[in-house]
């Protein structure tokens, strides 16, 4: 938040930006330096950042459309993410992860869904993310900023995470057709290949989570990080100075003037020392949708990441069977 935030003769018009001290404390490098895809495969934290954030899109999207519970979803995300914290993203993708983690999450928290359903509605996210592919002119993701265009079948080796060139059928059609083609597909039968390679992805990654994590789940839906958060701020007494940021972003971005005069309003409610806090509150919210990580974020989120597997790649990257028979 910009300097003098608190001050009476601030300003009315001034800009809100972000503070970048606190950008660089919220970087994904910081915090992805010592997971195995690093030690072990040298895959740069930047591409790691990525392809975790679209695996728990994945998660998300899946449990939407699956009407499982928030906290399945919360437990799928828990999976997710402290499996990579033993495994490297060079030896599982994320898509079979994703999967296996919704399946194991259901039966840890009495919410099952059958295989079938589970195959049917990440293969349909696989058909709308390579739909979405080539809909951006950017082409390719370099946490350096650098991008020229080129593919490289190795990011771990390039640190460097690329997108898959969009195919030519996908390229003629608009978003309504695009959305036709979703709309009017008709479910895979149980007995193809196509179903086959989805529910086989499905079951043996499931066996590797099992092994990896120890067959010990149970605990993981009383342990989401999200109870202890709430606790944290509730002794901290930090929630009114969170409400207070989050009102005073809104109404900047919907140019409504709340008194400043003879002191900001804020102090009403959070006393008059609180102005540095309010602004680091605003800072870390504007640090996360900072501009600079909207392509890397929206890349993961909307779109198709290759993996990062050696060799040939998954089941479901550029070249595959899977990616072939969906043209």
């Amino acid at each position: 938040m910009a300097e003098g935030a608190g001050d009476g003769d601030r300003n009315e018009t001034e800009r809100t930006v972000v503070d970048r001290t606190l950008k660089l404390r919220l970087s994904p490098s910081a915090a992805g330096a010592d997971t195995p895809s690093y030690v072990q495969d040298r895959i740069l934290p930047e591409v790691e950042w990525v392809h975790r954030l679209c695996g728990t899109s994945l998660i998300s999207s899946a449990t939407r459309l699956l009407r499982m519970s928030a906290s399945t979803y919360a437990s799928a995300c828990a999976i997710f993410h402290r499996f990579y914290h033993r495994v490297s993203l060079a030896k599982y993708d994320v898509w079979s992860v994703a999967m296996a983690s919704v399946l194991l999450a259901g039966k840890i928290e009495e919410d099952p869904r059958r295989l079938r359903e589970i195959v049917l509605v990440f293969s349909h996210l696989y058909r709308r993310r390579r739909l979405q592919i080539g809909v951006s002119e950017t082409n390719k993701l370099a946490p350096n900023g650098d991008s020229n265009g080129t593919t490289d079948s190795n990011p771990s080796a390039s640190g460097k995470t690329i997108r898959p060139k969009c195919s030519d059928l996908v390229s003629k059609l608009t978003e309504p057709e695009r959305n036709n083609i979703l709309r009017h597909m008709k479910p895979m039968s149980p007995h193809g290949p196509v179903y086959t390679e989805w529910h086989d992805a499905l079951v043996s990654t499931e066996n590797v989570i099992l092994r990896e994590l120890g067959f010990v789940l149970y605990w993981i839906p009383d342990s989401h990080p999200h109870k202890f958060i709430l606790y944290f701020v509730r002794v901290l007494d930090i929630h009114d100075k969170q409400a207070c940021a989050a009102i005073y972003m809104a109404c900047q971005d919907c140019a409504v003037k709340l008194p400043m005069q003879p002191q900001p309003w804020w102090h009403v409610f959070v006393g008059s020392e609180s102005d540095q806090d309010v602004s680091t509150v605003c800072n870390v919210i504007l640090s996360l949708a900072d501009e600079t990580n909207n392509e890397q974020n929206q890349m993961a989120m909307l779109t198709f990441v290759p993996s990062c597997l050696e060799g040939d790649g998954s089941f479901n990257d550029p070249d595959s069977f899977l990616w072939s028979i969906s043209d």
